[in-house]
């Protein structure tokens, strides 16, 4: 039973947004004699002293200043105060986005995304996402595009959604380029093209974005688009893995278990990271920590933990698990042999393409 590689990146068309999390923007614009108070807000923000935030902000809010009023709303939405209020952050947000605030508008959009304190309406966010992209707002380009991209309250248009999050990723929207870089991996509505796709993994990888990171690495691995690296790769990997990336954690637990990368060949060591990216429900993780177990490789060998884990990973479908549970049924691994259940695992993973499961049935019916 190999050990199991990382699969490739079209698995989707870009992670799903976590749009609860609304930042304010580094700037503000306010009229000058109220700059001094606004500044003295968003320093209390980001310094994560709301309270601070929400008395110096509500004076400008209730005198209509559009991002004062965003920025209440922001709070209040958030329930950094330590209450949500859907109600008035909506209607702040309203009273902002008439005045063609770019940032409110686009938290509106956030708001019927995700069904804040009312029904989920895509369509509805569609309509907020593009008032605020035809401003030029990076983060309102980059949600824009994922929805044309995905589908998701518009029709699926490649073309809309490279559109958008290329002026996205142009003003250096981290997950902009990191959506677009799937776009070209992938050759949604263009021509695949690894080197353009590893391009702008780097520059999101570069600010920080976990999932660019492990892609990136997964480039250098695979050389796809660079110049292959298992050095680079390692590093990248890394990188994401410190930020819970359970990709790369399964990924260095392979870099590991070979030795490959500059790093010592540490077979507890791959194990510490199976475990990790197992921890998170990673279905090849769970799969590659069972055979772990099942070969006693970095852990005592204990066939029922393997089996424990192989179950976990066929129950999200994951083919080889299917695989190997049926090799446990046949040899008595852990389990009672039984060839009936043997059969029926191998006849789930051959029916998703898994070639050692088909000679299993073919040498055995």
């Amino acid at each position: 039973m190999p050990r199991h590689s990382p699969q490739g990146i079209n698995e989707a068309r870009g992670a799903i947004v976590n749009f609860r999390a609304i930042f304010l923007a580094a700037s503000l614009v306010l009229s000058v004699p109220s700059l001094a108070w606004s500044d003295a807000a968003q320093i209390a923000f980001d310094n994560e002293d709301y309270v601070t935030a929400l008395k110096l902000w509500e004076p400008l809010a209730d005198k209509g200043e559009a991002a004062a009023q965003y920025g209440v709303a922001s709070i209040f939405l958030n329930g950094y105060t330590g209450v949500e209020d859907y109600a008035k952050a909506r209607d702040l947000l309203n009273k902002s986005a008439d005045q063609n605030y770019a940032l409110a508008q686009n938290a509106i959009g956030d708001v019927y995304r995700l069904g804040l304190g009312t029904e989920e309406n895509p369509a509805e966010a569609v309509l907020w996402y593009r008032k605020a992209a035809e401003q030029g707002l990076a983060r309102a380009e980059r949600n824009l595009g994922f929805l044309y991209s995905n589908g998701i309250g518009v029709e699926e248009d490649d073309a809309q959604a490279l559109i958008w999050l290329t002026k996205g990723a142009d003003q250096d929207d981290a997950l902009a380029q990191y959506y677009l870089a799937n776009v070209y991996a992938n050759g949604y509505g263009v021509e695949v093209n690894k080197a353009a796709a590893a391009a702008l993994y780097r520059k999101s990888a570069d600010q920080g974005n976990a999932d660019a990171q492990n892609y990136l690495g997964y480039a250098y691995e695979s050389g796809e688009g660079v110049e292959q690296s298992d050095k680079e790769a390692v590093v990248w990997y890394t990188k994401a893995a410190e930020q819970g990336s359970y990709r790369s954690q399964m990924s260095l637990g392979n870099m590991y278990l070979e030795g490959r990368g500059g790093l010592p060949k540490d077979p507890k060591k791959a194990v510490e990271f199976y475990q990790l990216s197992a921890d998170q429900g990673y279905s090849v993780a769970l799969d590659n920590l069972g055979l772990q177990y099942a070969a006693g490789v970095g852990v005592d060998k204990d066939y029922k933990k393997a089996m424990e884990l192989f179950q976990l990973a066929a129950e999200q479908g994951y083919a080889a698990s299917q695989y190997n549970i049926g090799v446990f049924y046949n040899m008595g691994r852990g389990v009672k042999k039984d060839m009936k259940k043997a059969l029926h695992w191998w006849k789930l993973a051959a029916d998703q393409g898994n070639e050692l499961a088909k000679e299993a049935l073919e040498a055995n019916q």
